[in-house]
């Protein structure tokens, strides 16, 4: 099975396939094709939240006891 990646938009529940991969697609009818929608969990605002919450609670777990890997 062959791969083709690309970035889309939902509208209507239609994905919009980019022209650079129309063609290919057309020579490919009325084949079998297996499909998988990633979809963003996080918009731009959410993802610096989370990673900078992330950093923050990484951090927290960070023990006095562990300095002893600083100098290795």
């Amino acid at each position: 099975m062959k791969a083709v990646e690309f970035e889309s938009e939902l509208s209507d529940n239609t994905i919009k396939i980019p022209e650079n991969f129309r063609l290919e697609l057309a020579a490919s009818k009325d084949k079998h094709v297996r499909v998988i929608v990633l979809i963003d969990e996080f918009d731009k605002d959410d993802e610096a939240e989370f990673k900078n919450m992330a950093g923050a609670q990484f951090l927290n777990g960070y023990d006095e006891a562990d300095s002893v890997y600083d100098n290795l």
